[in-house]
C-alpha cells in the first residue's frame, strides 16, 4: 500500500525560513492503521533505477529499519542496509525535536528517547494544560507537504489533548494553521498512550522526523552523519556531507530517495537557480509542491530529468523572467507560474500532455508563448488574464486542436501558426511486465511501476484489457496523467482510490461502469470528460475531486451512485444531467456549493436520494426538461425547500426559441399586445418592468406567415390567449405551459401547419371556433377535461394520427372520421362517447382504465387488439367493422348488441357477471370462452345457449380441447373407390390389412361411407348363416378412422372376423347396429373422441372385446348391444341402459354402472352364467324395474357404495327377475374398485403405423387396458423407434435449399414471387425432404433411382442450375438464389368509369385468393367469362353460368348481384376489370364488345296459356313452407343431416317468391301457375322464374316438393306443422 506522497524538496519551507541550524534530516512516511497500530510499511522492490529505497516498520515502541532486510530494486539500482534501534538513536541524537505526535508515539513516547530534550522554546501554551503539565512544550513544525493531518504540536511524554493550537507563528513566519490544508489546522484528539491511537481517528496520517543539529560537530549535519556512516555496511554507498551547507534527505518508505541541494548566501534562494538533475547519485524528477516562489528568483533551469511540476511547484514568483523547461517534462500541475507577473515568454516541451488549471493566469508581461508537441490536454483558466496581444504559437498541423482548447480553457490568446509542425515524442510511459494481468478476464489488478504519465495498452500479452481491478492503482504516488484504452469497459472499486497525484484522465467510448471510490480523492483535474454510453457511476467515485466550473454528464448515464462527487467544492456553474439518468443517490453533490444551475434533460425527472444537493448553498436554478410535468417540478421544489436551499424549480423553455427582440414589441398591463419582429421560434420575456408577463393579447400573430412556434413564458402566471392571436398564421408548434387558463375565440382558427398541440389541465375556457380548421394536426394531447373543447373540431382531420387523454370522458364523436392510428388514455379517463372514434385509421389504443365505452366509439377502426379491465358497459356496436383480432373484457362487462360483429376475433371470453349477447360476435369466427373461474352452471347454461355439440363443448380459459387428431399416415387413396360429389367412400379396395382411412382423397374432405357393403372385400363369412361361395378375402387386422367422419352405416364392418383393432377418432352419435358382428378376434374398440350410442347389436357374437373405450359422452347402450359378445368385465358409464344389452355374455365376470347411469332397462342382463359381480356406484335404482337380470353365477356380490337408502338396498337385492335358477345376492357396502377407462397410449398401441409429422395434435398418451388376459395392467408400450439418419446417395448438388422461382402451366411460365408464393424445396443427405409453401410444410422422402431424384413418384431434373419437378401439365423450377417479386404496382382504380365503360366480353385471366395469384388455369377456371349487357350481365365460374344478374352503378364502381349479396367490379386505369367476391379477387381482360342483352327467357319458362290453380295451389300464398328432408343421390336426408340450413318458400300474391336455399336468399324471382313435369307427366303446380331457368313446385299432402335443378328433390312442409 501507497505511503504519503514524496517531499521531493524535502521540508522546502523549512529551508526558506531557516538559518539557525546547520543541518536537517527528514524521515518521513504514511501510518495506516491497523488494529490500533499504527505501522509504516514499505513495497519492497518498487525503486527506481538509481534510487536508494529504504524500507521500514514502525510501531509503537521504537523505530526500526530491520538489519539484512533488503528492497529489491531495479538492475544497477544501490541498495542500503540500516539498523538504527532506539539505542543507537540515543547515542547520536541526544538532542531531538519531534514536532509531530504521530512519530512520537513510534520513537519518543513511553520513556522517550535517552538525553532527549527539546531545543526550541515555548512557543505558545494552552491554559488548562499549562496547569495540568507545567513542563510541556509546544513546536510549531515547519510547512512540510504532508497530505492529511499534520498536527502542529508534540509532548516528550506522548500525551496531546485535542485542542486547536492558538494561531502562533512557525519559524518560516507562516501560521500554524496553514499547515494543515485538508483538515483546517485541527489537532489529533487525545490520548495516545503507548503508541495507540484513538478509534474512528484519521486513516492516514504524514510523519516526518526533523532532526535539528547542534553547535558541536558531534551533533552537527556533519556529525550526524558521520556517525550514520558507521552503521551502514562497508561496500554502499556513503550519505556525503559537508559543513557550512544546508542539506535536506526526503528518505521515503514507498517510492525513493529524492534529494535536492541548494545554495545560496546564507541558506536564502534566489537569482539564478539551475537545479540539477543528479545530487549525490540520487534523480530530481519531481519539483514538489509550493517549491519555488518569493521575490529573489530570477531565472529558474530545471534539468532534463524532470517529469512532472507538482501544484504550486512554481509560482508567485514575482521577479522570475525567464524559465527554461526541460524536454523530459510531461506533466504540468495546477497553478504553475501563476502570477508570474515578470515573465514575458516560455516555451512548452513537445513532451508535456497537461496542462492544469490557473496555470499561467495572471502572469502580466507574458506575451509569447510557444508550443513545441501534440495539443495537450489544457484545464480551464489556463493562459487566462494575460496582457493584451498575448500570442500562441502553436505548430501548424496542430492549429484547429489548439483553437479549441484554448476556447474551452477560457483563454483569449491570440492562437497562431509556428511556421512549423508538432514535434512528435513517444512515450507510453510503461513496461508490460508492470502489470498484474489476467488474461482469462482481461482485468489488470495491480500496477508496479512509477510513471507519471502512464497510457495503458488496448492488449497485454495479446489479449485485450476489458477492467481495471479493485485497487489495481490505489494509493500510487507518482501518477500524475492517465490514459485509459479503448476497449475497457469496467473501472473498478477503488481503483484509484486516493492517488492524491493524479491530475487527469482521459476515459475512452467503451466505458459503461465507474466502481465505488474509483477516484477517491485522486482526480485533481478541473476538467471531467466522461463518455457517452457509460451507464453507471458508483457511491464516492469523484469525491474531493478537484473538477472546476461546469460539468456535463453523458449521455446514456442512469445511475450516480451515493456521495459520488460530494466535497467537489470546486465544482461551479451548471451542472448538466442527461436525458437517461434513472437515479440519483444521496449526498451526490453534497457541499458542491459553487453549483448555481441544474439542468436535466430526462423527460422523466430521475429519483433522488436523500440529501442530493444539500450543502449546494448557492443553487438557485433547476430546470427540468421541457417535457416535465407539473407534479414533477412541485416535487424538485419540496425536494430542494427541505434542504433550505434558495433554489427555484423551473420547466425548461426550448432553447431554441427566443424573446422578441429589442424595439419588436410592446408590453401593456404585462401582456403581449404587439410583435413586429422577425423571429420565427419566439417566448414572450418571463417579465417585464420585474413583473411577470401573463398573457398574449388579442390578434398579435393574426396573418403571420414567420411565426413557427411560440412557447408562453415558463413563469407560472401565464394564463391567457387572446382572441384570434395565431388566427391563420403559419404557426407549427405552440407550448402552453401548464399555465394557461384561458384561450380565446378563433386563437388558433385556421393554423392549417399546427402539427402538435397540448391543451394543459390548467384550461378552464376554449372559446369559440378557437381550434377550428386545424387540418394539419398530427399529435394532440388533452390535459384538460374534454367537456371544454368545441364540438367537433377534431373529427374530419386525416393527419392527426396521435392522440393521448389524461382526464374526463371523451365526447361523442369527438374524432370520427380523422386519421388517429395511436390513442392512450391515461387513469384518469373513464368513458368514451358514441362514435368518438368511429371510421379512423386507429391501429393501437391504450385505455385500461376506460369503464364506459359508448355505441360505435370504435366501429370500422384498424384496432386489431384492446385490453378493457375496467370496463362495466361496452355499448352498441362499439368495435363492429373494425380489424380486432383479440379483446380482453372484466369479468362484469355489460356487452351491447353487435358490440365485436363482423370483426376478425378468433377468440373471446365471456363475461360471466356481465350480459352477452351472441349478436355482440355475429360474422366472426370466434371461438366463444368463458373464464377461468367460470362455475360448471355456468359452462352447461352456456352450451345449451349456444347448442354446441357434445364432442365440441364450450370451454374455459386457459383450458384446452380434449378433441384429439387423427395422428396417423394414411394408406394411399389409391386403396379407396371414392365419390369425391358427395365425400363418401364406395369401397375398400386395397389388399393391406392394416388400414387407415385417409381425412382427404384428391383434396376432398372424407365425411363416410356410401353404405355397409364398403369393406364388403373383408367380409369372413366362414362359420356364419350367409351362404357364400368366397373363398378369398381381405384379412383385415386393424382399421382406423379419421375425425372426419359423420356417420358409420350398420354392418359395415360385421363379418370381418380378423378385425383386432378398430380406432374411431370421429366423434360420432352411434356406432351402427350390428356394427361388430361375428367380429370374433376384435380385442381393442377405441372411440378416441366418444360416440353416444352403442347400437343394438352392435357387438354381436364380437370377441375377446378386452380394450374398450367409448368417452365420457356415452348416453346409451342398445338392445342386445352385447349379444354373445366375448368381454370379461365392463363399465358402464352411460345414462341408459338397453333390454338385453348384455345377452349371453358366458366370459362376463364382472360389470359396473357408475352413477351416471339413470335407466336400466328390464333383464337388461341374461343369461350370463359367470357375473359374479356387479357394481351399481351411486345409481339411484328405485326408479328402476325390479328384474335387471336373469340368469348369472350362482352365487352374485352387488357393491353399492355407502350411504345408499334404504329402498335403493331392497332394489340392489332383488335385482333379479324371476327364474329357476335364481342367484344368492350378497349385498356389500364398499367403494367400486374399478376405475373409469382412459384413452391408451394409441402409438404404442399400435407401433406399425407411421406417425404423421405434418398432424400438430396426436392422441394423448394415457395408461389403458390393452391386454385381455390381464385387463387391468396395461402393458409397457413398445417403443416409436427413432429415425436413423442415412445417406441416400443423393448427389452433393441435389442437397440444401432450393427456392421457387416459376411455374409453368401448359408451357406458360408465370414468376412465383408475382403470384404471392413463397415456396422453398429442402433436401437432406438422407434423402428427408421438405416442401414450404407459404409456411405450409410438407414433409416427403427423396431417393436416387437410376440416376433420378424421385419422391412419390415424382421426378426431379437438374439442369442449368435450376431443379425442375414435374406434374400432370405443371412444371416447377427452382434455384438457389430467392427471387424478388416484380416491381409491378396493382393498376389503379379508373374513378371515372361509367357504365358504358364496363360494357363488353371480358374474360378471366388471374385469381387472387389469400395474398397468392395464379392464372385462371392454375386455378381451374380458365374459360370462366363475365358478360356485361348493362344493367344485366352473365357470370361465369368454374364452367358454371349464372345468367340475367342485375347490375347497378355505385359511384364509379358496377356493384352485381349474385345470391344474397353483391360484388364490386371496377375498371383499372389499364384497362383490366377486377371482381371482388368474397375473399377472391378475379381478373378480367377484355376480349369483345358488348353484345345485345338477352332476350327475356321464354324457351324454357313461358307457359302458352297459364292454367287455372291447381288443388290446393292457391293456399299455399302467403305461407312459409320449410324443408323437411330431400332425396340426394339417391339418399334421404333430414334437415339436420344436411347442416341445418334453411331451406324455405314463401309465395306472395303479387307473383314474387322468397326462395332460400342453404341459408342463401335468392333474390329477383317470381312465380306463376303452371304445368310441373313429374315422373307419371305433367301435372298442375307453380313454376318459378329463377333466371333463365324454371323450378318446378308440385303439391302433396303435406305441403309440396321442389326438384332444384335434378340434384335434389326437397320436400317442404308448411312451418307450424314442420315444427
Amino acid at each position: 500500500m501507497g505511503l504519503c506522497a514524496p517531499a521531493v524538496v524535502a521540508a522546502n519551507a523549512a529551508l526558506e525560513g531557516s538559518t539557525a541550524h546547520d543541518g536537517l534530516i527528514v524521515i518521513a512516511g504514511q501510518f495506516v492503521e491497523m488494529a490500533g497500530i499504527f505501522q509504516l510499511m514499505g513495497r519492497v522492490g518498487q525503486g527506481r533505477e538509481g534510487h536508494t529505497v529504504i524500507a521500514g516498520k514502525a510501531d509503537a515502541g521504537h523505530l526500526s529499519i530491520p538489519a539484512g532486510e533488503r528492497c529489491a530494486v531495479h538492475a544497477g539500482a544501490a541498495a542500503a542496509f540500516l539498523r538504527v534501534d532506539r539505542a543507537v538513536l540515543g547515542k547520536i541524537l541526544p538532542d531531538i525535536v519531534v514536532p509531530h505526535p504521530h512519530l512520537a508515539a513510534c520513537g519518543a513516547v513511553g520513556g522517550g528517547l535517552p538525553g532527549a530534550k527539546t531545543l526550541i522554546g515555548d512557543l505558545g501554551q494552552l491554559p488548562a494544560q499549562r496547569e495540568e503539565q507545567p513542563e510541556l512544550r509546544y513546536f510549531c513544525p515547519f510547512a512540510l507537504p504532508c497530505h492529511g493531518d499534520v498536527a502542529a504540536a508534540c509532548a516528550v511524554d506522548g500525551k496531546i489533548n485535542g485542542q486547536r493550537l492558538p494561531v502562533r507563528q512557525g519559524v518560516d513566519g507562516t501560521n500554524c494553521d496553514k499547515f494543515s490544508p485538508g483538515f483546517g489546522g485541527q489537532v489529533i484528539t487525545a490520548g495516545i498512550q503507548s503508541g495507540g491511537f484513538p478509534e474512528g481517528k484519521c486513516k492516514r496520517f504524514c510523519a516526518a522526523l526533523v532532526v535539528v543539529g547542534g553547535s558541536t560537530p558531534e551533533v552537527g549535519a556533519h556529525g550526524i552523519i558521520q556517525q550514520l556512516h558507521t552503521i551502514i555496511p562497508d561496500g554502499h554507498k556513503p550519505l556525503a556531507a559537508a559543513e557550512n551547507i544546508l542539506e535536506a534527505f526526503a528518505l521515503y518508505a514507498d517510492v525513493a530517495v529524492h534529494l535536492y541541494q541548494l545554495r545560496s548566501g546564507q541558506g536564502q534562494l534566489g537569482g539564478d537557480v539551475v537545479v540539477p538533475g543528479e545530487l549525490d547519485g540520487f534523480t530530481v524528477d519531481v519539483i514538489g509542491v509550493s517549491v519555488f516562489r518569493g521575490e529573489t528568483i530570477t531565472s529558474l533551469t530545471l534539468p532534463e530529468t524532470v517529469l512532472e511540476l507538482r501544484s504550486n511547484a512554481i509560482s508567485t514568483c514575482d521577479n522570475l523572467t525567464r524559465v527554461s523547461l526541460p524536454q523530459s517534462l510531461v506533466v504540468i500541475n495546477r497553478m504553475n507560474f501563476f502570477s508570474c507577473t515578470a515573465l514575458t515568454e516560455v516555451t512548452i516541451p513537445a513532451g508535456v500532455r497537461y496542462i492544469g488549471d490557473t496555470s499561467f493566469r495572471y502572469c502580466d508581461s507574458l506575451r509569447k508563448i510557444t508550443f513545441e508537441g501534440v495539443c495537450p490536454a489544457i484545464d480551464i483558466d489556463c493562459f487566462s488574464l494575460l496582457p493584451e496581444g498575448a500570442t500562441a504559437y502553436v505548430p501548424d498541423d496542430q492549429l484547429d486542436a489548439y483553437i479549441a482548447a484554448f476556447e474551452n480553457a477560457g483563454s483569449e490568446v491570440s492562437v497562431q501558426p509556428s511556421g512549423k509542425n508538432a514535434v512528435i515524442v513517444e512515450n507510453n510511459g510503461y513496461v508490460e511486465s508492470e502489470f498484474d494481468f489476467d488474461a482469462s478476464t482481461g482485468t489488470i489488478t495491480s500496477y508496479n511501476g512509477y510513471a507519471t504519465y502512464l497510457a495503458i495498452p488496448e492488449t497485454i500479452g495479446g489479449a485485450p484489457v476489458k477492467a481495471i481491478g479493485p485497487e489495481a492503482f490505489a494509493q500510487h504516488t507518482y501518477l500524475a496523467l492517465l490514459e485509459l484504452p479503448e476497449g475497457l469497459e469496467t473501472i473498478g472499486d477503488r481503483a484509484f482510490y486516493n492517488c492524491e497525484t493524479l491530475a487527469r484522465v482521459h476515459f475512452p467510448s467503451t466505458l459503461k461502469s465507474i466502481g465505488d471510490n474509483a477516484f477517491y480523492n485522486a482526480y485533481k483535474s478541473s476538467v471531467l470528460e466522461l463518455p457517452e454510453g457509460l451507464e453507471h457511476i458508483g457511491a464516492y467515485a469523484f469525491y474531493f475531486a478537484g473538477i472546476k466550473g461546469f460539468l456535463t454528464l453523458p449521455e446514456g448515464l442512469k445511475t450516480i451512485g451515493e456521495s459520488a462527487f460530494e466535497a467537489c467544492s470546486n465544482m461551479g456553474g451548471n451542472l448538466y444531467l442527461p436525458s437517461t439518468l434513472e437515479s440519483i443517490g444521496s449526498r451526490a453533490f453534497k457541499g458542491d456549493y459553487n453549483i448555481q444551475y441544474i439542468v436535466l434533460e430526462s423527460p422523466t425527472a430521475p429519483t433522488l436520494g436523500e440529501d442530493v444537493f444539500a450543502g449546494c448553498d448557492y443553487l438557485y436554478d433547476i430546470d427540468l426538461n421541457a417535457h416535465g410535468t407539473r407534479q414533477e417540478m412541485q416535487q424538485w421544489q419540496a425536494y430542494v425547500d427541505a434542504l433550505g436551499l434558495p433554489c427555484r424549480v423551473w420547466r425548461a423553455q426550448d432553447p431554441t426559441a427566443q424573446s422578441p427582440e429589442k424595439g419588436a414589441y410592446r408590453y401593456e398591463n404585462r401582456v403581449l399586445t404587439e410583435y413586429t419582429g422577425t423571429k420565427t421560434r419566439i417566448h414572450p420575456h418571463l417579465t417585464v418592468s420585474k413583473e411577470a408577463v401573463v398573457g398574449l393579447g388579442d390578434g398579435v400573430f393574426k396573418g403571420s406567415q414567420t411565426i413557427e412556434y411560440f412557447s408562453v413564458a415558463h413563469n407560472d402566471e401565464f394564463t391567457t390567449i387572446g382572441a384570434e392571436a395565431f388566427m391563420n398564421s403559419s404557426l407549427r408548434n405552440v407550448d402552453l405551459f401548464d399555465s394557461v387558463t384561458t384561450i380565446g375565440a378563433r386563437a388558433f382558427a385556421g393554423c392549417t401547419q399546427l402539427e402538435a398541440l397540448t391543451l394543459p389541465d390548467s384550461l378552464t375556457t376554449i372559446g369559440e371556433g378557437a381550434l377550428d380548421g386545424l387540418t394539419g394536426l398530427k399529435k394532440l394531447v388533452i390535459q384538460c377535461d374534454p367537456a371544454i373543447i368545441p364540438a367537433g373540431v377534431f373529427a374530419n382531420l386525416p393527419a392527426l394520427s396521435d392522440v393521448t387523454g389524461e382526464v374526463g370522458a371523451i365526447p361523442a364523436h369527438m374524432f370520427e372520421d380523422s386519421g388517429v392510428t395511436a390513442l392512450t388514455l391515461g387513469a384518469g379517463v373513464t368513458e368514451i362517447g358514441e362514435s368518438a372514434f368511429a371510421n379512423t385509421a386507429l391501429k393501437t389504443a391504450e385505455m385500461k382504465s376506460v369503464a364506459t365505452i359508448g355505441a360505435g366509439a370504435f366501429a370500422n377502426t384498424a384496432l386489431t387488439s384492446v385490453e378493457l379491465p375496467q370496463a362495466a358497459s361496452i355499448g352498441e356496436g362499439a368495435f363492429e367493422g373494425s380489424a380486432l383480432e383479440s379483446v380482453r373484457l372484466s369479468a362484469s362487462a355489460s356487452v351491447g348488441e353487435r358490440a365485436f360483429a363482423n370483426t376478425k376475433l378468433t377468440k373471446m371470453v365471456i363475461p360471466t357477471a356481465g350480459s352477452f349477447p351472441l349478436s355482440a360476435v355475429e360474422g366472426t369466427s370466434a371461438e366463444l370462452r368463458l373464464p377461468a373461474d367460470a362455475t360448471d352452471e355456468q359452462l352447461a347454461a352456456w352450451n345449451e345457449t349456444l347448442q354446441r355439440p357434445w364432442y365440441d363443448p364450450m370451454l374455459r380459459e386457459g383450458e384446452v380441447s380434449k378433441f384429439v387428431k387423427m395422428p396417423f399416415e394414411p394408406t394411399p387413396a389409391e386403396n379407396f373407390k371414392f365419390d369425391p360429389d358427395t365425400g363418401l367412400i364406395a369401397a375398400y379396395v386395397g389388399t393391406d390389412v392394416d388400414v387407415v382411412v385417409p381425412r382427404e382423397i384428391n383434396g376432398v374432405t372424407v365425411v363416410g361411407f356410401k353404405n355397409y357393403n364398403a369393406f364388403d372385400a373383408c367380409h369372413d363369412y366362414t362359420d356364419s348363416s350367409v351362404a357364400s361361395d368366397r373363398t378369398e378375402w381381405v384379412r383385415l387386422r386393424t382399421l382406423v378412422l379419421p375425425e372426419t367422419i359423420k356417420e358409420l352405416p350398420g354392418m359395415m364392418l360385421a363379418y370381418c372376423q380378423q378385425l383386432e383393432t378398430f380406432v374411431c377418432y370421429a366423434p360420432l352419435e352411434s356406432t351402427g347396429g350390428n356394427q361388430f358382428m361375428l367380429c370374433r378376434s376384435l380385442n381393442n374398440v377405441i372411440f378416441v373422441n366418444g360416440v353416444r350410442e352403442i347400437d343394438n347389436y352392435a357387438f354381436d357374437s364380437a370377441g375377446p372385446l378386452g380394450n374398450l373405450y367409448f368417452g365420457e359422452h356415452l348416453i346409451r347402450i342398445g338392445q342386445q348391444a352385447f349379444n354373445f359378445a366375448g368381454l370379461s368385465f365392463f363399465v358402464a358409464d352411460a345414462e341408459r341402459v338397453e333390454y338385453g344389452a348384455f345377452t349371453e355374455c358366458k366370459n362376463l365376470t364382472s360389470l359396473h354402472f357408475t352413477s351416471k347411469m339413470k335407466d336400466f332397462g328390464e333383464n337388461c342382463i341374461v343369461n350370463c352364467p359367470n357375473l359374479a359381480e356387479i357394481c351399481f356406484d351411486g345409481c339411484d335404482l328405485t326408479t328402476s324395474p325390479m328384474g335387471l337380470m336373469m340368469n348369472v353365477a350362482p352365487k352374485l356380490t352387488v357393491r353399492v357404495p355407502e350411504g345408499m337408502s334404504e329402498e335403493n338396498l331392497r332394489h340392489a337385492q332383488n335385482c333379479q327377475s324371476w327364474s329357476e335358477n335364481r342367484s344368492e345376492v350378497t349385498v356389500i357396502t364398499e367403494p367400486c374398485a374399478h376405475a373409469q377407462p382412459a384413452l391408451p397410449d394409441l402409438p404404442a398401441l399400435l407401433p406399425t403405423l407411421k406417425l404423421d409429422a405434418s398432424v400438430e395434435t396426436a392422441a394423448p398418451a394415457q395408461p389403458g387396458t390393452l391386454d385381455a388376459a390381464e385387463p387391468e395392467i396395461a402393458p409397457e408400450p413398445t417403443p416409436i423407434p427413432e429415425p436413423v439418419a442415412q445417406n441416400a446417395g443423393i448427389p452433393d448438388e441435389y442437397l440444401g435449399v432450393w427456392y421457387g422461382v416459376r411455374m409453368e402451366i401448359g408451357g406458360t411460365p408465370y414468376p412465383l414471387a408475382d403470384m404471392g408464393l413463397d415456396v422453398t424445396f429442402t433436401l437432406g443427405a438422407d434423402g428427408a425432404a421438405e416442401m414450404n409453401t407459404n409456411g405450409d410444410v410438407d414433409s416427403i422422402h427423396c431417393a436416387m433411382q437410376d440416376g433420378v431424384l424421385m419422391a412419390d413418384g415424382i421426378s426431379f431434373t437438374l439442369q442449368d442450375a435450376l431443379l425442375t419437378v414435374s406434374m400432370d401439365d405443371v412444371t416447377m423450377a427452382f434455384s438457389r438464389e430467392k427471387p424478388e417479386a416484380s416491381s409491378t404496382a396493382v393498376p389503379s382504380i379508373n374513378e371515372s368509369a361509367i357504365i358504358d365503360d364496363f360494357r363488353g366480353f371480358w374474360t378471366l385471366a388471374r385469381v387472387t385468393a389469400d395474398g397468392i395469384t395464379l392464372p385462371a388455369e392454375a386455378a381451374e377456371m380458365a374459360g370462366d367469362t363475365l358478360v356485361i349487357y348493362g344493367t344485366t350481365c352473365d357470370l361465369t365460374l368454374h364452367g358454371t353460368t349464372l345468367d340475367g344478374l342485375s347490375c347497378r352503378m355505385d359511384n364509379f364502381t358496377l356493384l352485381i348481384s349474385i345470391l344474397n349479396g353483391e360484388a364490386a367490379v371496377t375498371l383499372r386505369e389499364d384497362g383490366t376489370l377486377s371482381l371482388e367476391m368474397s375473399d377472391l379477387t378475379l381478373w378480367y381482360e377484355r376480349t369483345g364488345d358488348a353484345p345485345e342483352a338477352p332476350a327475356e327467357p321464354t324457351a324454357e319458362f313461358n307457359p302458352a296459356v297459364t292454367p287455372e290453380p291447381a288443388v290446393g295451389a292457391e293456399i299455399m300464398l302467403e305461407k312459409k313452407y320449410v324443408m323437411t328432408d330431400a332425396d340426394v343421390s339417391g339418399y334421404n336426408m333430414t334437415a339436420a343431416q344436411l347442416g341445418n340450413y334453411e331451406y324455405s318458400l314463401l309465395f306472395h300474391e303479387d307473383g314474387t317468391v322468397k326462395l332460400v336455399i342453404a341459408g342463401a336468399d335468392i333474390p329477383g324471382l317470381t312465380w306463376v301457375f303452371g304445368k310441373a313435369p313429374t315422373e307419371a307427366g305433367e301435372v298442375d303446380g307453380i313454376v318459378i322464374n329463377y333466371y333463365t331457368q324454371a323450378l318446378y313446385i308440385v303439391p302433396t299432402e303435406k305441403g309440396c316438393d321442389m326438384d332444384y335443378f335434378g340434384s335434389m328433390l326437397i320436400h317442404f312442409a308448411p312451418e307450424e306443422s314442420a315444427k
